[in-house]
């Protein structure tokens, strides 16, 4: 008999590549507004407030996807045509989904085992669901759980709670947490008594 059940997937930097995605989109918008791109820019992009940090208080949804971004035009005091770069940064991400190596073998494998697999994600709802449902993984979900959606974050408790009762599964020891950060899903599963990986 399987461990578990159901699986709750975190979404940015454990199913899509994200941070490379940002990183292409920033070269890509430098390089057409003629603005030089180079490891210092990586160096000065890397060098900011971590993503956790705009999961937690009051906070603009949609902003949070650009406000990495701007902190990096104020690193690098570029002040000209901030719109139109922030503009053109947001959607160049809106497109962004890139997939991480290994992802549709292992829910495949899952899948073919009977498992049922959710993603559950923070952010902005349409930004989130739109590149979801471009991408080659959007079929292989059992439901996907955005917190913009419900005004619930992680890693809060009752982010997790929400997105429990709404699974076809009583038994909390027969759900795991996947995710890639430490101040959100593996928080947000302890504080839920979710097993967390």
């Amino acid at each position: 008999m399987k461990r578990y059940n159901v699986v709750f997937f975190d979404l940015d930097d454990t199913l899509f590549d994200t941070s490379g995605d940002e990183i292409r989109a920033i070269e890509a918008v430098f390089k057409k507004h003629g603005l030089p791109f180079g490891a210092d820019v990586v160096d000065a992009y890397n060098n900011r407030t971590p993503w956790q940090a705009f999961t937690l208080g009051e906070y603009d949804a949609k902003a949070e996807f650009t406000a990495r971004f701007v902190q990096l035009l104020d690193n690098l005091s570029v002040k000209d045509n901030r719109q139109q770069l922030i503009d053109d940064y947001f959607e160049l991400m809106e497109q962004s989904n890139t997939v991480n190596e290994g992802v549709c073998e292992v829910l495949d494998e899952l899948k073919a085992n009977g498992y049922k697999l959710y993603i559950t994600a923070n952010g902005y709802s349409d930004f989130q669901r739109n590149r979801i449902a471009s991408s080659k993984i959007a079929d292989r979900f059992d439901g996907i759980f955005i917190s913009d959606e419900f005004d619930l974050r992680k890693p809060s408790r009752a982010y997790f709670d929400y997105v429990f009762n709404r699974v076809p599964e009583s038994n909390r020891s027969k759900v795991l947490v996947v995710g890639d950060a430490q101040s959100t899903d593996i928080l947000g599963a302890n504080n839920a008594k979710l097993d967390c990986c």
